[in-house]
């Protein structure tokens, strides 16, 4: 059970990670998201239906092509996030992150020993493995990613990027927006301009940073070098039944 996290492989060898989204609740559809050679699959345990009976098999549909299951959480609970771990997330992904003692906090109650103090159980990701040993697999292969989505989140920023052990600092660009006060078609340039600043200093601070990304800016987050590109499936299947009923009505 103790597949590699192919995301933390990529982020090792500064490979860019392709990640699709979805209110998915379905193993049978993860399992075809996953065999679309995508590096993972992003799981709402915030927005969308995901409860902890769920999390076991879907974890396990991303596990049958070797892509990483990252699944997000309400909060930056103690016990909401190993318990995630526990049941067999590959990745977490923490909402608002906005100061540099809750970015501690993720981090300790993810990691064991020597590196924080998450709760002593081995996961389904444990099994065959030898107790200390998995401690050790667990503490390198658990991925995490904190959301910079808050005013109070840019400017603790630099504080923020100091915290060891976070793989991925994603600029979410919607809860950002409703922070700053900007409905969502006004005012587009003063927030893109606000994240293209902050993923430069997360790249200039030698972390690696991810965003929510789409066909009309993939150019540009190309050049940017993000680390972590995360496209919504449900735009996808939009667009295409949209191109669909416009050649039909023509």
């Amino acid at each position: 059970m103790n597949k590699l996290n192919k995301i933390k492989e990529n982020l090792k060898s500064d490979k860019k990670s392709i990640v699709l989204s979805g209110y998915f609740d379905s193993p049978n559809y993860v399992e075809f998201i996953s065999s679309l050679d995508v590096d993972g699959v992003w799981l709402e345990g915030e927005h969308g239906p995901i409860d902890f009976k769920d999390i076991p098999n879907l974890s396990r549909a991303c596990d049958l092509y070797d892509v990483t299951s990252i699944f997000r959480i309400t909060s930056h609970d103690y016990g909401l996030i190993y318990r995630y771990l526990d049941l067999g997330a590959q990745g977490i992904v923490v909402p608002h992150v906005s100061t540099k003692e809750q970015a501690f906090n993720i981090i300790n109650a993810s990691k064991y020993h020597p590196i924080g103090s998450r709760g002593m159980f081995t996961s389904r990701r444990g099994l065959k493995i030898p107790q200390q040993e998995y401690m050790d697999f667990a503490n390198n292969d658990s991925l995490i990613i904190a959301i910079i989505e808050d005013l109070e989140g840019l400017k603790n920023l630099d504080d923020i990027l100091k915290v060891d052990n976070i793989d991925v600092f994603f600029v979410a660009p919607n809860d950002l927006a409703q922070s700053m006060g900007i409905a969502n078609n006004n005012s587009k340039d003063i927030l893109n301009q606000t994240i293209d600043a902050s993923i430069a200093k997360i790249k200039k601070a030698k972390k690696k940073a991810g965003t929510l990304t789409n066909s009309n800016n993939i150019d540009k987050h190309l050049n940017m070098e993000i680390d972590l590109l995360l496209f919504d499936t449900n735009q996808f299947i939009k667009d295409g039944i949209s191109n669909l009923y416009n050649k039909i009505k023509k």
